[in-house]
């Protein structure tokens, strides 16, 4: 009887226990209705990724706008910044000290403000601590390809804030790099579901001539139909460099009136901008003869250059067809080096840091990045040209006596120089052009093949000869050349120009297609210069405490490379 009693509380109290579970188990998780995840943020180039990495530059996208931020000065904070530089000019040392360690602190921000500061306002003493902040500023600040691949990584993760960053942080840009960098982020981003963001079209009126030649660019490219008015204004701005950026732009739409803007704003331009302009010209009139008056350096020639440009658009305007202008290739900042007396060839990434490295070829003489994973060299002394993997194996070769350079072309052949002959190979190693040299004077130096067919090479009679794609000569125009480097490619702009390290002159000389010096760089011992999109030009020297160095048009120098054992470096090919 007692077992009867117990047992209905025994059951009870099971009952009780697994109905508080269910509850605590129902508390835990309130129904089967899981919270939405956050989805994961678009990956990046992975050596974009990793090159941040090494620069201590978080890749999450408030991180990168938080980054970009920083190098942006506010509105708000351009008066106290002002009062700083002003201060830096006080008879008390403790007041000077105090603000030139602010301003160095709140880094890049503050260049646009020192840079500018009133000069009737500024004394020896103040100037001295201007370049002293400036200095201290760039010897802490990262790398100058840092702002552009975040500006890049940015574009990618798309935070919320992204246009309104990128859009005030084009006045601080301190680089083309990253000028191109901003505008292709924007461009890409510039439209949601068929509209505009308003913030570039009002950027159109900004008070920052930079941001209203940015917004142009942007919006000339993605929105142009609908914002045609607005730019059309611009073409009347206060600023050159926003007449000529609108105009390009503009151009580039097939607005045709838009050539004369640009060509109106030769003179007023910044000389940066107005070489780049003159470039753009050249480019435009690569069908047709360009007018033979150069740039220069000075308001003479500038006007002078602006009304032989007026003439020549007045006669060839009807020939010019705007549909074949292309847009200047972003450079991905890999730089290829050959360092022939170690039988090397590697690859930089923007930060200098090898990515490959080649050892064991034989005088490499010329190489060429083909993609990612393969290399080109002419191997002189192994009488042969090879294609390799990043790993050094050889994936493709042809024999061929002393190759001077290698060339692949568009259509997958490969364009093969001697001092003899000018060659074509097919993808499966069938010749299939010989262009062959007798005599002394017609030894070959340097040559390339152009995108046309034709051929352009440098001869040891110091001759510059562009023949037809039977051999046939064009044209041709003698320089005063002393010392005559072997090897390589001779590097032919699209407009005709051509650039030729004279070794033994010390200087790196442009001709245009007459052989009428256009620009010219002293420069110690150039063994090869190129020409990069940005304008710049790329030199290698005999001399090794030199290495490769790029240049801007003013021959300041903007980048170099050194290598560690103090060898040459005798080529430096950019992509």
């Amino acid at each position: 009887m007692r077992s009867s009693r117990v047992l209905p509380a025994c059951v009870f109290f099971a009952l009780a226990v697994t109905l508080l579970t269910q509850n605590a188990s129902s508390l835990a998780q309130p129904d089967d209705k899981k919270l939405p995840e956050k989805p994961p943020e678009p990956a990046l180039d992975k050596l974009d990724e990793d090159y941040l990495r090494r620069a201590d530059v978080a890749t999450d996208g408030p991180a990168l706008v938080a980054f970009l931020k920083k190098r942006t000065l506010p509105e708000i904070e351009r008066p106290g910044i002002e009062r700083l530089v002003r201060m830096l000019g006080s008879s008390d040392y403790r007041v000077r000290a105090r603000a030139m360690q602010t301003l160095t602190e709140r880094g890049v921000a503050v260049f646009d403000v020192l840079r500018t500061a009133p000069a009737s306002s500024v004394d020896p003493e103040m100037q001295r601590r201007i370049e002293r902040s400036l200095e201290t500023i760039q010897e802490k600040d990262v790398s100058p390809e840092v702002p552009a691949t975040a500006v890049r990584a940015l574009a990618v993760r798309k935070p919320p804030e992204m246009i309104e960053t990128l859009l005030d942080y084009v006045p601080f840009a301190d680089s083309d790099g990253v000028l191109d960098e901003l505008r292709i982020a924007l461009t890409k981003n510039a439209v949601e579901k068929g509209k505009v963001h308003p913030l570039l079209v009002a950027a159109l009126a900004d008070r920052a001539p930079g941001r209203r030649a940015l917004a142009a660019e942007v919006l000339g490219r993605a929105a142009f139909v609908d914002n045609k008015p607005a730019l059309r204004k611009l073409l009347d701005d206060g600023d050159p460099v926003v007449r000529y950026r609108v105009a390009r732009a503009l151009i580039f739409a097939k607005e045709r009136d838009a050539v004369p803007v640009l060509i109106d704003a030769l003179p007023d331009l910044p000389m940066s901008a107005a070489w780049q302009a003159e470039d753009f010209l050249l480019h435009l009139a690569r069908d047709v003869s360009p007018p033979s008056a150069p740039l220069g350096n000075n308001k003479t020639t500038r006007d002078k250059c602006k009304d032989s440009w007026h003439a020549w658009w007045k006669k060839h305007a009807a020939k010019i067809d705007l549909a074949k202008l292309e847009e200047t290739p972003r450079l991905l900042g890999r730089t290829l080096i050959v360092l022939l007396d170690q039988g090397t060839v590697l690859e930089l990434g923007p930060d200098n840091l090898p990515r490959w490295e080649i050892k064991g070829i034989i005088f490499p003489l010329d190489a060429q990045v083909i993609d990612d994973n393969r290399v080109l060299v002419a191997e002189y002394h192994a009488n042969r040209v090879s294609e390799r993997n990043t790993k050094g194996e050889i994936v493709w070769q042809k024999p061929i006596i002393n190759p001077l350079a290698a060339q692949r072309l568009a259509n997958g052949n490969t364009f093969v120089l001697t001092d003899r002959a000018l060659l074509e190979y097919d993808k499966e190693g069938k010749e299939t052009m010989n262009i062959s040299f007798e005599g002394e004077a017609r030894k070959i130096m340097k040559a390339m093949k152009l995108p046309n067919g034709e051929i352009a090479c440098m001869q040891a009679d110091s001759r510059i000869v562009r023949y037809d794609a039977q051999g046939r000569e064009l044209f041709s125009f003698d320089i005063n050349l002393g010392t005559r480097l072997f090897g390589g490619r001779i590097h032919m702009l699209p407009t005709g120009r051509v650039l030729i390290p004279h070794a033994s002159e010390n200087k790196v000389i442009e001709y245009d297609g007459k052989g009428k010096i256009v620009w010219e760089i002293p420069f110690e011992q150039p063994i090869a210069a190129t020409r990069l999109p940005n304008g710049n030009t790329l030199i290698t020297s005999m001399n090794p405490a030199i290495g490769a160095v790029e240049v801007d048009r003013a021959g300041r120098e903007v980048w170099s490379y050194r290598h560690a054992s103090n060898t040459r470096v005798t080529r430096a090919i950019r992509r």
